[in-house]
This record gives structure tokens, sequence and C-alpha cells, in this order.
């Protein structure tokens, strides 16, 4: 499949930005507001767009990874997925969103491999990007050859069909958020879920407000959603959970295995030296 997949180089700093009106197109929406060329991902938050990587498909857009800084050291990459963006922009969120393809994880080794070229053609010593490590970056990373820095988040899932509620939580009083929002509040929490094709989403950083919550409390209250989820909305078969350094005191990492759930994935810094 990756003989059939062609990448290309682009310099100019609109590269991104024309490719990302090409996927808000194909879905119906207006082009979307240009990115400073001056904001990318590094640590330091700014930094000049060296380029675009491209990667298609017979003329069909699979993505693109754009690098950014200055050239003379290390620069940052940051990748996306056309189709994972078309979903995001009709759905305004992350869930339902299925695993990467077989597709999409070849073109990211490409488009990597080469983003790594350009950014050693420009003079850096290191390449630096984030991802999960079972996803298309993690791919890249291997086939490249990266090493991890660190962990920076963690996915956790839960088959709600197959669960069963843990013991030793504390008994708590919630109840379920007024419609149309779908997730549960009480006990000085609140959790809001986003289900589509099957799949509830949840991300900690804005779906999950519980200041001074202790963990066993947390933690009871999303076993009440994991609960719900599999009384009341059988065609849902994963809640996932997205959860990230600088959560809630800590108190969400240390609350979901207490609910029952696992970290499927992990989201990693990589570094590749090109020197």
């Amino acid at each position: 499949m990756k003989h059939d997949i062609s990448v290309e180089w682009d310099r100019d700093p609109a590269a991104e930005d024309r490719r990302a009106t090409e996927v808000y197109a194909s879905v119906g929406l207006p082009a979307p507001a240009p990115a400073p060329a001056d904001t990318g991902p590094d640590a330091g938050g700014s930094g000049d767009r060296i380029g675009t990587v491209g990667a298609r498909r017979a003329g069909r857009l699979l993505g693109w990874v754009s690098i950014y800084g200055d050239g003379e050291s290390g620069v940052a990459a940051q990748g996306e997925r056309a189709d994972r963006l078309a979903r995001r922009l009709v759905r305004g969120s992350y869930a339902g969103d299925p695993p990467a393809t077989a597709e999409e994880r070849a073109a990211f080794v490409s488009m990597y491999r080469r983003a790594a070229e350009q950014a050693r053609a420009v003079g850096a010593r290191v390449l630096h990007w984030s991802g999960t490590d079972s996803g298309p970056e993690g791919d890249a990373a291997r086939a490249l050859a990266a090493r991890v820095t660190g962990e920076i988040a963690r996915i956790w899932t839960v088959d709600p069909r197959g669960w069963w509620p843990p013991g030793g939580l504390p008994a708590i009083r919630v109840r379920a958020l007024p419609p149309p929002r779908v997730g549960l509040i009480g006990e000085g929490a609140e959790l809001t879920v986003d289900i589509a094709d099957g799949r509830a989403y949840l991300n900690a950083g804005e779906a999950i407000t519980a200041p001074g919550v202790a963990a066993d409390i947390l933690g009871a209250v999303v076993a009440e959603l994991v609960d719900s989820l599999r009384r009341e909305r059988p065609d849902v078969h994963e809640l996932a959970v997205f959860e990230f350094d600088g959560d809630t005191e800590g108190a969400v990492r240390q609350a979901l295995p207490l609910a029952g759930l696992r970290i499927e994935h992990r989201v990693l810094d990589f570094e590749l030296p090109l020197a």
C-alpha cells in the first residue's frame, strides 16, 4: 500500500492552511482562519513554520505533517489525519473516532521520514513530535528509531457491556445531567460524555469538573457513569477517557482504575536525533 501513497514537501508557510481548507471544503464548511505563521507546537509556543509534508493516495488527501522551529537546533513536528479532522468538524468532538487505518499509518511513517529529511536539510539536530504509542505517530517513531523522552497523557478505556461494579468504593448520590447533555453530577463532581457510533468519549480537562474531590469519591462517580451507560446505552461498547498530566490534583488518574478502567494508549513525546 505504501507504494501507492505520494508524499510531497511544500516550503510555503500557507501549505498547512491550504490542506486544512481542503478538509473543511470536503464537509461543506468555509475555510478556517489562517494560523499565525510564527506559531508552532514547540515548548516555547513560537517558531517559524519551516514547511509541510502532505500525503495523498489517488489524489485523496490522507494527512499532513508540519515542522516548526528556527532550523538551528531542535525542531518540532505536528501531524493531522485528514479523515479524523473531517469527522471532528462534523461531530464537534472526538467521540466515535475509530482507530487509524493501515493507509493512515503507512502515510504517517512516510511523512515523518520526509519531515526528518527536511529538518536535517535546514540544519536541525533533533526532530520532536508527540502522539499515542499505538497510533500513526508511534508507528513513525518505531520506524525511524526515535526515542521516547516522556509521557504526557493516557487514554483509559472500558467496555460497559462487560464491566462489573468494583468493590470498595464509597456510597454516593448522583443524578443525570439535564438533556441534551449526557453525564452525571453530584458529590462535587460533574462528568459530561460525548457519544457517537458506539463510542463514548470524555476529555478529563474539559469534561470532568471535580475541584477538591477525593479520588475514591471521583472513582465512584466514574463507576456510576459506566453503570449508567451499561444500563441505558447498550449500543456503547467503549468508554474512553483522555487523562493528562496536570489534571485535577492527580485525582482523575487515581480515580479511573478504581472505577475499573485500564490504560489502553499512552501519549508520548518522541525525539529523533538528526546529526
